[in-house]
């Protein structure tokens, strides 16, 4: 589970919903349709369609068509071990069958190290006619882990044996400049006119990453046109002088980031990166030998023509994840004159990926779909026949960019599209409900809704809200429990006003989508603080929603007696409560916040029984200061889950207190809950860890630190009209989406 990069942060708590920063160029007229065609509108493309290199959401989409990895996952994103002979996983109440193109088999060494056998399907020819082989997969492996590497993938990274010892002694020329900075006056590995055009290239990269924020701002109605620099910089939590220029912005930003350009960009982005604005990075991102590095990586192992093992010194509980290595031509992007596997050459010059990079704009794989070309704002695909799975149904699908993303659902309307994905805000439900008459789906557009990735929560600090200063006492929890239980019997109504259809109430502090979620049907499932200070539910099925607030209220009486105030039954109140507390609600200053009127209906109760809750509504720089300083002892906030749910980041012990990530914002303190989120990433058994991380959320519930607010909505529409939703994916979720079956879908 990851905390949102700044500027989803900024999104999510301003309730901005829209996917992305709207498209710089507009789109030329939808191409002309051939039969058997499918038309996807989609957002502008960053053309890098490799699958070494991507980095923009729908680059990855085409890479996705034309690429195939090595593993299967299912509707939550858990990995099949046995992709070749298939599995059966149960989702939601029914059964499904998933294949893919190999295996994994995962092996725990007595010496705490571990062995991913993985083995793939030895019938995968790639689009060209070659066929497929490990080695295609051993030469990704090394683009992935190569010194020089500068895509999204962060294979490098896990404990695989060989690892560091293969990428030492060597480093891209600009992570060399960037570290010796712009006053350096050792010119031995560079020449002083290379240093100076780099630092100016970086310059003007960075004046166009921040006006790139500014424009997300205000496309994004976070900012009105005609704001400041210095306007739009306050809500991306930087306070500069008001005539302060794009340049300042991106000053201000590196400052902050101590000089870390690489972590800065992955933070700040609000699209592009900043390498991806540079005018000539190419030129800097070779190797440069700066001591000595071994030849190869000892971890990874060619066990055979259609098998490899790769030896990690460790367990990683991420690391199954990544085990999902490219099946990708080395033929093509690589040289296959290059590869001798026991000669240490792996089909390019190590530090050097100038060869790959090559191929960036035309990808080739053994996909479901050969890319054809990019043309007029449109990406042309053509049915794989070689596809291991058999040739696609739709002979056609063409990727069409446009500017508006207020046009993807009138295009369907009118004929231009077939399929897109917009923002499920009110626009666009009405705009589907007005073609439908009244209905999300109909004979004009069909509609399917997908539970986010992330949800929205809220918080409380144990630190600053506790008994006695003892967060871990039974009191303290009491007394968090009593805020909680209020919060939580206003969230139906409050959720179902603020975001009708497009979000839903979840129980459990885990997004939906996870493969860890607790189903209602599992033993034990209740709902987040449903029960008293003794145990018992608090509320039955018969009762009214008025019932249900006065059993809350009962509920939270009971747990701040348990706290130790003293109530006065004559009165109805508690006589004894001298202290404030505060809850942030980032809504801007205009209670624009789903939390907004859950926290004003509890501290309405609160404030009938004698306790003070202030509801702060602040911007998000305030927000977000308060909450990194760890001063927020209350607020609401969403989280973007990773397909793993491992809570180290966020609630482990050794985040709190201002240590480590400082990402426990709860300063969660528990030896019982750290033993578990120990064990969880320790065990490679699904099962096991299902029920090690259930036990963990119900420590993390009893702390009465964070409840469950809401997971919103994503959606897809279809063109009834013109696509068979008979053949369409059945529980689309983020990790099985509208492509995932796209080799048995139809276009009528």
């Amino acid at each position: 589970m990851v905390k949102l990069r700044k500027f989803l942060s900024i999104a999510l708590a301003l309730i901005m919903v829209c996917g992305c920063a709207l498209a710089e160029t507009a789109a030329e007229a939808p191409a002309q349709r051939q039969e058997g065609t499918l038309v996807y509108s989609t957002a502008t493309f960053g053309q890098k369609f490799s699958p070494f290199f991507n980095t923009v959401t729908y680059d990855r989409e085409v890479s996705d068509l034309v690429t195939i990895g090595l593993l299967a996952a299912d509707r939550g994103g858990a990995i099949i071990n046995n992709g070749i002979d298939g599995e059966t996983v149960s989702y939601n109440g029914a059964d499904y069958e998933y294949t893919g193109a190999g295996n994994v088999e995962v092996v725990m060494n007595d010496d705490g190290s571990v062995d991913y056998n993985l083995t793939m399907r030895d019938d995968i020819v790639f689009s060209d006619g070659e066929p497929a082989t490990i080695d295609d997969v051993i030469f990704g492996i090394y683009v992935l882990c190569d010194p020089t590497y500068d895509g999204g993938s962060t294979v490098y990274a896990l404990p695989i044996e060989g690892m560091e010892a293969y990428r030492s002694g060597m480093s891209s020329l600009a992570s060399l400049l960037i570290a010796a900075g712009r006053e350096n006056t050792d010119f031995s590995k560079w020449d002083e006119a290379t240093q100076t055009a780099f630092w100016a290239d970086v310059d003007q990269a960075g004046a166009a990453f921040a006006q790139e924020i500014v424009d997300y701002c205000v496309a994004n109605e976070v900012n009105a046109a005609g704001d400041s620099v210095a306007a739009c910089a306050v809500n991306w939590g930087y306070e500069l002088a008001e005539d302060a220029t794009t340049a300042d912005f991106f000053n201000a930003m590196v400052e902050a980031y101590e000089g870390d350009l690489s972590t800065m960009s992955d933070t700040e982005t609000a699209g592009s990166s900043l390498w991806d604005l540079m005018e000539n990075y190419g030129a800097y991102s070779t190797g440069v030998e700066t001591g000595e590095g071994t030849p190869n990586i000892s971890g990874v192992k060619r066990t055979g023509d259609y098998s490899l093992t790769i030896h990690m010194t460790e367990y990683d509980a991420t690391a199954i994840y990544e085990m999902n290595f490219y099946v990708a031509p080395m033929h093509y992007y690589g040289d296959k004159a290059l590869y001798d596997y026991e000669n240490n050459m792996f089909g390019f010059p190590k530090g050097d990926l100038s060869i790959v990079k090559a191929k960036n704009s035309v990808p080739l794989g053994a996909g479901p779909y050969t890319f054809e070309g990019y043309s007029n704002n449109v990406v042309t695909m053509k049915a794989n026949p070689l596809y291991f799975r058999g040739e696609p149904k739709i002979k056609y699908i063409q990727m069409q960019e446009v500017l508006q993303e207020a046009d993807y659902v009138p295009g369907i309307i009118t004929g231009s599209f077939d399929l897109n994905c917009p923002s499920i805000n009110e626009d666009t439900v009405k705009a589907i409900k007005d073609a439908n008459n009244g209905e999300l789906s109909g004979d004009t557009i069909t509609t399917v809704m997908v539970d986010y990735r992330g949800y929205g929560y809220l918080g409380i600090n144990a630190d600053l809200v506790c008994v006695n200063n003892e967060p871990a006492s039974d009191a303290s929890k009491a007394l968090r429990k009593g805020f909680m239980t209020l919060f939580s019997v206003y969230r139906d109504t409050v959720i179902k006003s603020y975001y009708d259809d497009r979000a839903s109430v979840i129980q459990y502090p885990i997004s939906n989508t996870s493969w860890a979620a607790p189903k209602p049907a599992d033993e034990g499932y209740r709902n987040a603080y449903s029960v008293d200070v003794d145990g018992n539910p608090i509320y039955d099925p018969s009762m009214s929603e008025e019932q249900r607030y006065e059993a809350a209220r009962q509920a939270a009486i009971g747990f701040f007696k348990a706290a130790g105030f003293t109530f006065d039954e004559a009165a109805g109140k508690f006589t004894d409560v001298e202290q404030t507390w505060e809850i942030m609600i980032p809504g801007a200053g205009v209670q624009d916040h789903p939390a907004y009127g859950v926290a004003v209906a509890a501290s309405n109760v609160l404030a009938e029984l004698g306790i003070t809750l202030q509801v702060n509504d602040v911007g998000t720089s305030v927000w977000n200061n308060a909450l990194e300083g760890n001063t927020a002892m209350m607020w609401a906030a969403a989280w973007q889950s990773s397909v793993d749910p491992d809570m180290t980041q966020v609630y482990s012990s050794q985040n709190a207190h201002g240590k480590g990530t400082n990402s426990n914002h709860y300063q969660l303190d528990d030896p019982e809950l750290d033993a578990l989120i120990k064990a969880g990433r320790s065990s490679a058994d699904t099962e096991e860890r299902k029920s090690i991380y259930r036990d963990a959320m119900d420590i993390i519930m009893d702390w009465g630190c964070e409840l469950p607010l809401y997971q919103r909505k994503e959606c897809t529409t279809y063109s009834t009209e013109r696509v068979n939703t008979d053949t369409i994916p059945q529980d689309m979720t983020p990790y099985w989406n509208w492509y995932a079956e796209i080799d048995t879908m139809e276009v009528k």
